[in-house]
């Protein structure tokens, strides 16, 4: 009685690293014999009981000599493909198995993209692309939980929690879009993989002044602030009467607290006296351009109440008890920025 396969070949599919095992059942063996080959290339496995082939990944097993076992430990990317369970017959008898291999995402450094910088208004794209099987997904997120600011066309910037797809594209780039943007692979196979890409997004300083006018009794301290947006991070500095750079010390106190592009910047004039009544500004300049704040102080005359507003200050003169002083808050700004180009 001729060899005979008992039931077709089951596909098999296999996580790369690991170990697969595909089978083929014959009956009737006799003293034929039973060899494995991949079927693309008709490279010989096993031949029998004997593993032909060199690479010392497979191995062939039986059970009483009727289901046949082709091992691949360590398997590799390239193990994908179909082979052939073959008996030597006259007429040849083979049946087909595949494998199809899992293989965890990898980004491709060559076609991602590096850090970037460009001037506000100018348009971005951040590409990113992995391989593995299944294709991989890209999802794009920011650093620290942002939201992505993103804008179709001329419309406002749009907060996504996150975005799917090679290319994040961002029209018209604003200052807010700053930062840290990861763009994540993922396909099913763990683990997960992602690259960090920085966007810096080029601006020169804007000054905004919270008190452009301020008003201060004699022996008091006095507070003036400035609060600036620049990127990359500007050089900052006080003047007075546009002759006078202002120094850290016993009379001028300088603060700064500094949240990303965003600063601002205090100086505080310790006992308040009739040398210190003047103009001053805020200066800012970085690589980009420049930008001035003005604040104009001067004496409040008698016992004058100070408000605690930090927008505008109300003081009551105690000589004429129904004449107010009223102090504004509009912030008047100057920028120069270097042309570019």
């Amino acid at each position: 009685m001729d060899p005979r396969f008992n039931g077709t070949l089951q596909n098999v599919t296999a996580t790369v690293g690991r170990r697969a095992t595909l089978s083929c059942t014959i009956e009737n063996l006799g003293a034929h014999k039973i060899g494995w080959m991949k079927a693309e290339d008709q490279t010989i496995l096993t031949f029998h009981e004997r593993v032909v082939a060199s690479n010392g990944r497979f191995s062939v097993s039986h059970e009483n000599y009727r289901t046949w076992y082709l091992h691949i430990r360590d398997v590799e990317e390239t193990d994908k493909g179909c082979y052939m369970c073959q008996v030597n017959t006259i007429e040849m008898q083979k049946q087909i198995s595949c494998l199809d291999v899992l293989v965890p995402p990898d980004i491709i450094t060559d076609e991602s993209s590096a850090d970037l910088t460009l001037m506000e208004a100018e348009n971005a794209t951040l590409s990113c692309h992995a391989t593995g099987n299944p294709e991989p997904k890209i999802t794009w997120r920011r650093e620290n939980n942002q939201p992505l600011m993103l804008r179709t066309g001329s419309r406002d910037l749009v907060k996504h929690n996150s975005y799917i797809g090679n290319d994040l594209k961002l029209w018209r780039l604003d200052r807010r879009q700053t930062g840290v943007y990861f763009c994540i692979a993922s396909n099913g196979i763990p683990p997960a993989v992602s690259k960090r890409i920085t966007l810096s997004v080029y601006f020169p300083p804007v000054i905004a002044v919270p008190n452009q006018l301020l008003g201060a009794p004699i022996g008091t301290d006095v507070t003036l602030e400035c609060h600036v947006e620049s990127y990359p991070k500007s050089i900052n500095y006080w003047v007075r009467n546009r002759t006078k750079m202002l120094m850290d010390g016993p009379k001028h106190i300088l603060r700064e607290t500094i949240s990303g592009y965003k600063a601002a910047y205090y100086i505080v004039i310790k006992m308040f006296d009739q040398t210190d009544v003047g103009t001053y500004n805020c200066i800012s300049t970085n690589s980009i351009g420049n930008s001035e704040g003005t604040l104009r102080v001067y004496e409040l005359q008698g016992d004058i109440p100070i408000g605690k507003s930090s927008k505008n200050k109300v003081a009551r003169s105690s000589a004429c008890p129904k004449h107010m002083h009223i102090v504004t808050v509009a912030a008047l700004t100057a920028v120069w920025a270097k042309a570019i180009g």
